[in-house]
Formats: C-alpha cells, sequence, structure tokens
C-alpha cells in the first residue's frame, strides 16, 4: 500500500502526463536532437579548449558531442564510457576521427597527464563516486588542462531526470525519493503511459517494470545527490580550482529568466532554483 505523499505523486503525476515527444519515442529522432543539444551545450565554450589539444569527452555515450568536437581540430579526442553497447554504437558511427574506449568506475583508462581539456556534459550527476573520479580527471590532465562541465545539479527541479514518469518540479524536495520511485512504478504500469525508446525490447515492446526494484536513488546507482557546496569542495580537495561557474534558472522569456536569477540569489533555498551550471575546472600550472 503506497504511503500519502506517494498516492498525491501519483495522482498528480498522473494528470500531467502528456505524449513523449517524438526525441524520446524515436532512436533516430533522439539521436539528431542529442546532436543539437549538445552542440548548443558547447556553445558555451571556446573551441580554443579544443583547437590542438588533446581531449578526453567523459561519458562520451553514443558519441555525439566527441564527433561534434573531432571537427574543431583537435591533436587527439578521444571518449570514454561505462556502456559497452554505447561505445559500439559511437565506433559504428565515428568513423575511426575518435577512439572510443569503454571506462571502468575505477578511473579513466588515460596515462597520467595526458589530457588537455576534458569535456563532461550531462554526466557528473550520474558519477557515484564524484571524488574519485574528480581526481582521476585531476590525473589525467597536464598541469593548466581544463574540465569543461554542463552539470544539473540534485537539488533542481528536475534533478532526479525522472520527469517523463512524474512530470512535477521539486518532487524530490516535496514528497521524497521512496514516494518518487513508488509513482514511477504505478505510472509506467498504466495503459496511457508511452514508455521512451530505451525502455523498449528488440520488438518494440514495453521492458519489464524496472522501478519496483529501488526505492532510494543510492540503490538505483544513477543519481548521486551531489550539492553544490559538495561539488566546490571536493574540487578544492582534488586541487581544481573552479575557474567559472555559470548558474543558469528557468528558460523562456526575459522575465523568466530574470525570476529565476533573482531566486537562485536566496540564502539556504537558492540552489533548488539552478536548472544547470557551466563549469570550467582548471588543474594550475606547475610552479
Amino acid at each position: 500500500m503506497g504511503s500519502l505523499s506517494s498516492d498525491i505523486c501519483f495522482a498528480l503525476s498522473r494528470r500531467m502526463l502528456r505524449p513523449p515527444a517524438q526525441r524520446v519515442a524515436d532512436p533516430g529522432a533522439y539521436d539528431r536532437w542529442r546532436q543539437q543539444h549538445l552542440a548548443q551545450s558547447w556553445s558555451a565554450f571556446s573551441d580554443a579548449h579544443i583547437r590542438g589539444k588533446d581531449v578526453l569527452d567523459f561519458g562520451c555515450g553514443d558519441g555525439q558531442l566527441a564527433l561534434h568536437l573531432a571537427g574543431k581540430g583537435p591533436r587527439s579526442i578521444t571518449g570514454v564510457d561505462l556502456n559497452e553497447a554505447a561505445i559500439e554504437r559511437a565506433r559504428r558511427s565515428g568513423g575511426g576521427a575518435v577512439e572510443f574506449l569503454v571506462g571502468s568506475t575505477a578511473g579513466v583508462p588515460l596515462a597520467d597527464a595526458s589530457i588537455d581539456t576534458i569535456t563532461a556534459f550531462d554526466c557528473l550527476e550520474h558519477v557515484m563516486t564524484p571524488t574519485a573520479i574528480m581526481r582521476d580527471w585531476f590525473r589525467v590532465l597536464r598541469p593548466g588542462g581544463r574540465v569543461l562541465l554542463e552539470w544539473y545539479p540534485y537539488r533542481g527541479p528536475w534533478g532526479p531526470h525522472m520527469e517523463s514518469l512524474i512530470p512535477i518540479p521539486w518532487a524530490h524536495l516535496l514528497f521524497g525519493q521512496r514516494a518518487m520511485f513508488r509513482t514511477a512504478e504505478r505510472i509506467y504500469d498504466l495503459p496511457e503511459f508511452v514508455p521512451r525508446h530505451w525502455d523498449l525490447d528488440a520488438n518494440g515492446d514495453k521492458r519489464p517494470n524496472k522501478w519496483r526494484a529501488w526505492s532510494l536513488f543510492r540503490e538505483q546507482g544513477y543519481i548521486n545527490e551531489l550539492t553544490v557546496a559538495e561539488f566546490r569542495a571536493i574540487a578544492d580537495d582534488v586541487g581544481l580550482r573552479i575557474d567559472r561557474f555559470d548558474a543558469r534558472s528557468f528558460g523562456g522569456n526575459a522575465l523568466r529568466r530574470g525570476i529565476g536569477a533573482a531566486l537562485m540569489r536566496l540564502p539556504l533555498v537558492g540552489e533548488c532554483f539552478m536548472s544547470f551550471a557551466t563549469i570550467e575546472l582548471l588543474k594550475p600550472a606547475a610552479d
């Protein structure tokens, strides 16, 4: 039997459900959208961080960002991801322009001081051992090297990345994790719920309900619950200097963006209004 919080979360989510956009219903459309999205994300950074550099795209997935950056004149570019199937897809689509490697939770499969620039877009929130991985970033970077991040902090409106089933902003803060997982379990089984393409098997049928297996994010192993304060502390601890931290709140028109920016400045709760952050970490040059 569900709790009151999960019952409320379920009722609201069911009422707010909408058919999925084509990009999440069709693999081909998703790949095209992902390429466009990552290219737009990259526009927040300078091509000078890539041109003539040895580059690592950490958490590269199917390789869309790495392949985009390969056209910007790097000396070399390597994509690393834990997902073997994604790496195989990246290799098939890469045409040899990028070296794609299967990574490990133990660290990056590259030599010390072998990389000038690391990119990590839409992946830091999924790293379950952020201190160990950021320490490994420091290891593979040359002095003066940079980590370029696009990060979606946990306390933001869509921190859990579960909006396809629970389209309620801040649901994790309003209802709690257990209520969210029980809601996701119930929503997934609804006849009217249209699964995203990653929840379909080779025959196009809905996969078994995976949400029954979890009650907490740490059990799921997908969201690390990293806060901004924790991120700053880890960066300092491993020796990476925060050279740039641009927080972004709501999108939309100028009024909406202005309200979001003002809310982010509130004490204690401001982080809850941060949708994502564009960050540059610097490994200081040797003395």
